[in-house]
C-alpha cells in the first residue's frame, strides 16, 4: 500500500490529559501475494525453399530451403523472486533468419513478499490498497520499520510500556506498530499526531487496524472495571480539555466498545454508550471514528467497525449533558493510537496498530 503523509507531533493538551487521569475515572462513564511467473514469446525463423535445413535450439522446427542451416536461438530464462519466465524456441530454416524467443516478463509484483511477513498467522494478512488521500491528510503503513519523530510523538508516561515497530503481525504489508504493555497494571502508549490539525471544519475521521492479544476478559471479579482508551481526539474547549473517541467499556462490560467522552475542566463531565458486539482478539479488526465539533453548540461521534456503523455508539454531547454546562466541543489539535488504560486491563498484553489514516472525508476499510 502507498501512502503519504505529513509531519507533526501532538501538542501538550495530551500531557495535560495524562496528568490529569493519574487520578483516572472509576464509574463515570455510563452504561449506556504470490509470486507469479512469466510467458514468454517464441521465436519465429523464415526459410527459402529448399529440400532440407534444420534448425535447434531448445526445441526449434525444421524448415525447407535451398541450402545452409539457420538456427533459431532458445528463450531466455529469468527468475526473480519465486517467478520463472522461459521464452519460447525460435525456428530455423535454409536460407532463413532465425530470431531468438524472447524472455518472459516478470510482473511488477513479482517475487513480493506477502502480508504479516513476520509469521503471523495465516488469516493476519490483508492485500494493500491505495491511499487516496493528500494534501494536510495523512496516511501510515510503517513500512520504513520505523516511527517517522518528524510525523509522531510517543505518549508513554509508563516505564514499564514499550513502543516500537516490528514485524510479528502486520495487516498490509511488513510492518506494524507494536505497543507492549504489561498486564493489569495501569499503563499509557500511544502516538500522537497533529499534522491534519487543525482542519478546516473541526471534524476528522481517523481509521486504524488494530490487532490485540491476548483475548481481553469480561469484567468482573478483581477487576470490575477495565475502562481503557485506543482512538483518542483531543483538544481544548471553552473551558478545559477534551478527551474523546474509542475503548473499552467499563463496569460490568463483556468486552464491548465504548463510544466516550471526557471533559475535565470543572463541572468534569463524562459520558459513553456501550457496543452491542464485542472487541475480537488475536485478528485484525478495522475501527474507524468521526468526531465532529463543526456545530459550536455540540460534539458528534460516530463509530463504525469493519465498514458497518454501530448506530448504538453515536453521541451527541449536547443532548447527553441534559443541561450540564462543560459539554461544547473542543477545538481538535490532535488524535492518538495505542492504549490509555482509565484501569487496567488483567491479560492484554500486546496491541499492534497499522494501516492509519486520517482525513477530513469518510476513509472506510479498503483505502
Amino acid at each position: 500500500m502507498s501512502k503519504t503523509g505529513f509531519l507533526g507531533r501532538a501538542n501538550a493538551v495530551v500531557l495535560f490529559a495524562a496528568a490529569v487521569l493519574g487520578a483516572a475515572c472509576s464509574d463515570d462513564v455510563s452504561n449506556g501475494t504470490p509470486a507469479r511467473s512469466g510467458t514468454g514469446t517464441g521465436g519465429t525463423g523464415t526459410g527459402g525453399m529448399g529440400t532440407s535445413g534444420t534448425g535447434t535450439s531448445g526445441t526449434s522446427t525444421s524448415g525447407t530451403g535451398t541450402s545452409g542451416v539457420t538456427l533459431g536461438a532458445g528463450g531466455a530464462t529469468n527468475t526473480s523472486g519465486g517467478g520463472t519466465s522461459t521464452g519460447g524456441a525460435g525456428t530455423g530454416g535454409a536460407a532463413g533468419v532465425g530470431s531468438g524467443g524472447s524472455a518472459g516478463a516478470i510482473p511488477a509484483d513479482a517475487g513480493s513478499g506477502g502480508a504479516d511477513g513476520g509469521g503471523g498467522p495465516p488469516g493476519d494478512a490483508a492485500p494493500p490498497s491505495p491511499c487516496v488521500t493528500a494534501g494536510s491528510e495523512l496516511c501510515e503503513d510503517f513500512e520504513t520499520g520505523q516511527l517517522d519523530m518528524s510525523r509522531w510523538k510517543l505518549d508513554k508516561p509508563s516505564g514499564s510500556a514499550s513502543i516500537a515497530v516490528d514485524n510479528v503481525h502486520a495487516h498490509g504489508g511488513k510492518y506494524a506498530v507494536h505497543i507492549k504493555v504489561v498486564p493489569n497494571q495501569q499503563s499509557t502508549a500511544m502516538i500522537n499526531e497533529t499534522v491534519t490539525f487543525p482542519m478546516a471544519s473541526n471534524s476528522f475521521y481517523a481509521r486504524m487496524y488494530v490487532y490485540f492479544s491476548p483475548d481481553i476478559p469480561v469484567a468482573g471479579g478483581a477487576n470490575p472495571d477495565m475502562h481503557s482508551g485506543f482512538l483518542l481526539g483531543n483538544g481544548n474547549n471553552n473551558l478545559g480539555n477534551v478527551q474523546a473517541g474509542l475503548g473499552l467499556a467499563g463496569f460490568g462490560s463483556a468486552k464491548q466498545w465504548l463510544s466516550y467522552s471526557i471533559f475535565y475542566a470543572n463541572p468534569k463531565f463524562e459520558f459513553g454508550p456501550w457496543s452491542k458486539s464485542v472487541i475480537a482478539a488475536n485478528q485484525w479488526q478495522c475501527v474507524e471514528i468521526l468526531e465532529d465539533g463543526s456545530n459550536p453548540s455540540t460534539e458528534i461521534r460516530r463509530v463504525w467497525v469493519e465498514d458497518i456503523e454501530l448506530p448504538e455508539l453515536m453521541t451527541d454531547s449536547a443532548k447527553a449533558a441534559g443541561g450540564q454546562a462543560n459539554h461544547l466541543p473542543p477545538k481538535w489539535a490532535s488524535v492518538s493510537f495505542g492504549i490509555w488504560e482509565y484501569h487496567p486491563i488483567p491479560t492484554l498484553s500486546d496491541m499492534w496498530i497499522d494501516d492509519i489514516r486520517v482525513s477530513s472525508k469518510k476513509i472506510g476499510c479498503a483505502n
